[in-house]
């Protein structure tokens, strides 16, 4: 898990968050349903990043002989960390490891625990296990602390779009395999297809279009393993009106993210670390935006809110011809 998240902070550190600290000697420390629990934002908070700036208008038409366009840019997405994203508490069951006159045994539990998540504060949690067992005593111990105190968490994405072809473009999403030292390596690809639906009505005073896309992040470990791997998917309906320099736009978004985890939990000291993997899937499903959009010749600037389960903002710049 320490090659995982170290990988993961690299991604954090390229959207901003200098200084992250290695996460992963720290999540060895807790059990799936608490790590779990923990990510929770971050699953959340990616998913929307991945899916914003799909688009800044609804416009297929540029100046490349037979009306083709390019555009060469990039996009940051930026989900709001609400307060209670920064904390979490539940109660499940698990097994606490107790070590008696070097002998080490297992027994059921009750686990109560609270603390921060991956976007709380660096203050650590705690877990209180309860054993089943009633001449066991209760114990309580410390956990981890939160990864980076934020309201906000950004995610730059690479990207290029080309068009129109029979009122049809393409964009597409792309991270080279990028190597993160020893730990292994990460990757991004995605793309979109987005057909004209104003070319069919007749005098239309906007432009109006339609748009599916699909993603796929993955980071991998020094052998090539997959150590993360999320993917995602977004449909749109997109309208946008130009005047001038400036256009406004908006769409309704339906999308769907998922993240794959993998680690290692090391119930205590000297124990053998314990496989541990999940799958947690975002709680954004739609979206409503709106923005605005402004080209100063070739460069093009926009910007717009996102309300979903998860709100977010995004802002981008390019080169559109």
């Amino acid at each position: 898990m320490r090659k995982t998240i170290s990988a993961v902070m690299v991604v954090f550190v390229l959207a901003g968050f200098a200084n992250a600290q290695d996460l992963g000697s720290s999540l060895g420390k807790v059990a799936s349903p608490y790590a779990q629990a923990y990510v929770a934002p971050f699953v959340n908070s990616f998913g929307v990043d991945m899916n914003s700036g799909l688009f800044h208008g609804a416009t297929m038409t540029g100046l490349l002989p037979l009306g083709l366009h390019l555009y060469i840019g990039v996009q940051v997405g930026a989900a709001f960390v609400g307060s209670a994203d920064k904390s979490f508490s539940l109660s499940y069951e698990d097994t606490e490891y107790i070590t008696i006159g070097g002998v080490t045994t297992a027994h059921p539990a009750t686990v109560t625990a609270q603390g921060p998540t991956i976007f709380g504060d660096k203050t650590p949690g705690s877990v209180t296990y309860t054993p089943h067992e009633a001449l066991l005593p209760t114990t309580t111990q410390p956990t981890i602390g939160g990864l980076v105190s934020t309201s906000i968490a950004p995610l730059p994405i690479p990207q290029l779009g080309l068009g129109t072809l029979f009122g049809t473009d393409v964009m597409v999403r792309f991270l080279p395999k990028i190597k993160l030292s020893s730990y292994g390596s990460l990757q991004l690809f995605g793309f979109t297809i987005r057909h004209s639906i104003s070319q069919y009505i007749p005098l239309v005073p906007v432009d109006v279009a339609v748009q599916l896309g699909i993603q796929n992040f993955s980071i991998k470990d020094s052998t090539g393993g997959n150590l993360l791997k999320t993917s995602a998917f977004a449909a749109n309906v997109e309208v946008s009106k130009t005047f001038a320099i400036l256009t406004i736009y908006g769409g309704l978004q339906y999308e769907s993210s998922s993240v794959d985890f993998t680690y290692s939990f090391t119930p205590n000291p000297g124990a053998t670390p314990i496989p541990v993997s999940f799958n947690m899937k975002g709680k954004n499903h739609f979206r409503v935006l709106a923005g605005l959009s402004l080209g100063l010749g070739p460069l093009t600037i926009n910007g717009d809110y996102d309300l979903g389960a998860v709100s977010s903002a995004t802002v981008g710049v390019g080169f559109s011809i």
